[in-house]
């Protein structure tokens, strides 16, 4: 009885503590109103109506809108820095500070950062850690319902580790309001809407971008490469020539008034390992420590003259393939150089501080930060030779990630597969990228579990399983880069085999439900792929060809980067 009693009195206290709580939504009503500031940013305007949105669809709750109000009458739900948020003792941010706060005083919730897309991540940061609303693809948003939710105290305070973000994915890339959801700010173009800017780097591989040798070539073939005796188009440019770099530049200023607003403008190389062998050339390459060196007092000279009449524009360069060594010797980038340094043939199966392999790139990396101020990384993180191949690099993603936050790196662009709907589990990597160039502390698994939970519903489980057969693939001594095919040592008759079993069951669990098996589809489509390419002849016969060219039609997408789709693929196998 005595127990019973103390059960009691602690379930009343429980129910005063309730009862005490200021209720955001509690059984289908609120005492709050939404503030906004009187002149809102577009992203202010846009995260409002969001979250007045999704808060009806969470508690069937409408707040009511209104701008700056006396912080003495009612309660208020403050989005945006304005007099009261003042009043709370916050300081007002700077617009371009993508960092938000949202915390709780007296009754009233405060939600803000830098007005152009600070205030925007606070309230989604807000729906998503407080709310359970996650942003997982561009087609599924998980809102959860509830009837009541209680605005305990709370103060929340987060800033992006990495200041451009760029998830090279095609979600990410065609769908701003995922981007924005997700706390990107980075696109492969510039792109304005609703969700504010998107900024972008402008260009990539842009000798022949700026000089088209279709215009160019036939009057100054002395602006190109010599190679092996003769000036060659299909090559790059001859750094040396004082006329073609004044040309260049003329160009690049051209292309910066057609095209403001970039964060930065590319000055590189072509895609192409075939620099120029003149005399000139190779004194340059000879002073300054090797052909980045060359690349570097090139591209300087450039910068120098785009800053007199465009002050505040950073030149982006790439340190890739033949340029990816930096310098040894008697030459640094000037201030507004923006080095982008590529890791394309490093081994993905590993991180790159744990890998032998990686060891050169490891060495570029501190050799650059020793003599440059900007550092942006080009990263990989598919098999871009066949895009449906299992490519469990997810332990890989994080610990890279905290390398480059290490090294003060201003940007990240993660290329996956950015020209394909959908390939080997890219629903869930590109969603994970997105969270790690954020916050690179997080761990994969807890972010891969909680996706593959929501994601997968009833068959959680089994995709879970499945995830981490591949990441079992993984050992000390395999190693597989961007270019890995079906032959990979990481592969095997038994893993197929267990793949299959699994996805079996995953398609027993789910029956009839049609959106399910499609998301299932898309992972069964990497053991298909991998089946078909390493027994070819006896998919034939077994039905596996056919169930993967029944998945690809029924959901269009390619096969490999270069616009490889299934058709290419049946000619591929002489499968007619």
């Amino acid at each position: 009885m005595k127990q019973l009693v103390t059960i009691a009195l602690v379930f009343s206290a429980c129910l005063l503590e309730v009862n005490a709580e200021n209720w955001l939504f509690i059984d289908g009503k609120s005492q709050y109103t939404i503030v906004l500031p009187k002149a809102p940013s577009i992203t202010e305007r846009t995260a409002t109506n969001e979250f007045q949105q999704i808060i009806k669809e969470i508690s069937g709750v409408e707040l009511p809108v209104t701008s700056d109000v006396s912080p003495s009458k009612g309660k208020h739900v403050y989005i945006g820095f304005c007099r009261a948020t003042a009043l709370s003792e916050a300081n007002c941010p700077d617009d371009d500070d993508e960092g938000y706060y949202y915390y709780t005083k007296g009754n009233d919730l405060f939600i803000y950062g830098g007005r152009n897309r600070g205030t925007m991540n606070g309230v989604y940061a807000f729906l998503e850690r407080e709310l359970g609303v996650h942003w997982y693809t561009s087609a599924f948003t998980k809102i959860p319902k509830r009837k009541n939710y209680a605005l305990r105290h709370l103060y929340h305070h987060e800033a992006p580790t990495i200041r451009q973000r760029l998830d090279f994915y095609y979600d990410a890339l065609t769908h701003d309001d995922w981007a924005a959801h997700n706390l990107l700010n980075t696109q492969y173009l510039l792109s304005d809407s609703k969700y504010g800017r998107m900024t972008a780097h402008w260009g990539i591989h842009t000798f022949h971008t700026l000089l088209p040798p279709a215009d160019y070539f036939n009057q100054h073939p002395e602006y190109f490469s010599l190679y092996k005796g003769s000036r060659s188009v299909d090559a790059q440019l001859c750094l040396s020539n004082n006329d073609m770099r004044r040309e260049l530049t003329k160009r690049l200023k051209e292309s910066i008034a057609k095209n403001p607003g970039y964060w930065c403008y590319d000055v590189s190389q072509n895609d192409n390992g075939y620099p120029c062998e003149c005399p000139d050339c190779q004194r340059l390459v000879k002073r300054y420590g090797g052909q980045s060196g060359a690349m570097i007092w090139f591209v300087n000279q450039v910068a120098n003259d785009i800053k007199k009449d465009y002050p505040n524009v950073l030149i982006g360069t790439f340190a890739y393939w033949y340029t990816r060594q930096a310098p040894t010797s008697n030459i640094c980038p000037v201030d507004n150089v923006v080095i982008r340094l590529c890791d394309i043939e490093c081994c993905m199966a590993h991180p790159l501080e744990k890998c032998e392999q990686n060891h050169s790139f490891l060495s570029d990396l501190n050799n650059w930060k020793r003599i440059a101020k900007n550092i942006c990384v080009w990263d990989y993180t598919t098999g871009f030779s066949n895009y449906m191949l299992p490519f469990p690099n997810f332990d890989v993603l994080s610990d890279n990630f905290r390398l480059f936050a290490r090294y003060g790196v201003m940007g990240i662009l993660e290329e996956g597969s950015h020209n394909a709907q959908w390939n080997e589990f890219s629903e869930l990597k590109q969603w994970m990228i997105a969270k790690l160039l954020w916050n690179p502390s997080q761990n994969t698994d807890s972010l891969a579990r909680q996706f593959i939970e929501d994601y997968y519903g009833k068959a959680a489980s089994i995709v879970w399983q499945y995830y981490q057969l591949c990441k079992k693939q993984i050992t000390p001594n395999k190693h597989f880069t961007i270019a890995v095919d079906w032959q990979a040592d990481i592969y095997s008759d038994k893993f197929i085999a267990d793949g299959m079993s699994l996805m079996r069951k995953a398609y027993e669990i789910v029956g009839d439900d049609k959106e399910m098996a499609k998301r299932l589809n898309r992972l069964q489509a990497q053991i298909l792929y991998l089946k078909l390419r390493r027994n070819t002849a006896a998919s034939l016969f077994d039905g596996t060809l056919q169930t993967f060219i029944d998945i690809i039609k029924a959901d269009d997408t390619l096969i490999r980067e270069n616009d490889y789709k299934l058709n290419d693929l049946l000619k591929d196998l002489e499968y007619h």
